[in-house]
């Protein structure tokens, strides 16, 4: 209302009845009950710190004015918005004008209500104004307002370097074990095909053959048909006969006849061989010879 007040340029005289054609809805129903009961004179010829205690006396309770009292001394910056608070100060401020006055004590209150990234150096510059100390903390704001965000970019920016660093990480070291996995396998495989098989002794991928027939029907011994021993064992070898010499004590893989012819056959072969080698070269030579 002061600030309408000085717009105008009503006269002293007919400021209480300029201000009060403004009054709308509830402040004007108001307004015309103060009149039937006390009447326009009156009213009109009230001062304006009269005007102005009249009001407050209506809307302003006591209660209610403790209250803001004690959320004026609790008013602190939230989140670096000095604006927002400068606005709830000087709003609240009018309505507790005993805590705001002189003019020292409202710049000491107004500073102990700022964020402390901007305090220290608002207080530092000791400010004789108000004026100059809410021009002063807003300028400070501004500027931490950005270095917040630089702070914060560059966090984030960190956050995800390190995360593309770490999944990187990840994805070699599962290419890593794949690459171990995959090579334990293979050498795995490699042993399995130079492992020996235990039934037919010899080396070869995949289930024996022989592994049916040897565990449903071992083989059994040529001299006494027992399957618990070979025929070379066998303790009765003395009363087996041999397929080759037809002589007893022996059986054909170790029948010494069979043996030498054996070694005999060899003999003959190779004589072959040496044979048809040294006629071979013969014919070579005859046909060199002009």
């Amino acid at each position: 209302m002061d600030t309408l007040v000085d717009i105008s340029g009503c006269a002293d005289r007919d400021v209480v009845k300029y201000v009060s054609q403004s009054f709308k809805g509830e402040a004007l129903a108001w307004w015309r009950s103060l009149i039937q009961t006390t009447g326009k004179i009156p009213l009109y010829n009230l001062s304006w710190d009269q005007f102005i205690a009249l009001i407050k006396e209506n809307y302003c309770p006591q209660h209610e004015v403790e209250k803001i009292g004690t959320d004026f001394l609790t008013l602190v910056m939230k989140n670096l918005d000095c604006q927002a608070y400068l606005t709830s100060f000087n709003t609240m401020s009018r309505l507790v004008r005993y805590l705001v006055t002189p003019e020292p004590k409202r710049i000491a209150h107004f500073i102990g209500g700022l964020a402390p990234e901007i305090k220290a150096s608002v207080k530092a510059s000791r400010p004789t104004t108000f004026r100059s100390v809410a021009d002063f903390s807003l300028s400070l704001t501004l500027d931490a307002v950005r270095q917040r965000s630089l702070r914060n970019s560059d966090a984030e920016k960190r956050k995800r370097e390190d995360d593309n660093s770490h999944r990187s990480d990840k994805m070699h070291k599962g290419n890593s074990d794949h690459k171990k996995s995959s090579g334990f396998k293979k050498d795995d495989q490699q042993l399995g095909e130079k492992s020996k098989c235990k039934i037919c002794k010899k080396r070869h991928l995949g289930r024996c053959r022989y592994e049916s027939k040897s565990q449903s029907q071992p083989r059994a011994c040529g001299i006494c048909k027992s399957s618990e021993h070979k025929t070379l064992e066998c303790k009765k070898i003395k009363d087996a006969t041999c397929y080759n010499c037809n002589e007893k004590r022996h059986i054909k893989s170790n029948c010494p006849k069979y043996t030498k012819r054996t070694k005999d056959g060899k003999k003959t072969i190779a004589r072959v061989f040496q044979m048809n080698a040294r006629e071979a070269v013969q014919d070579d030579n005859m046909i060199i010879e002009p």
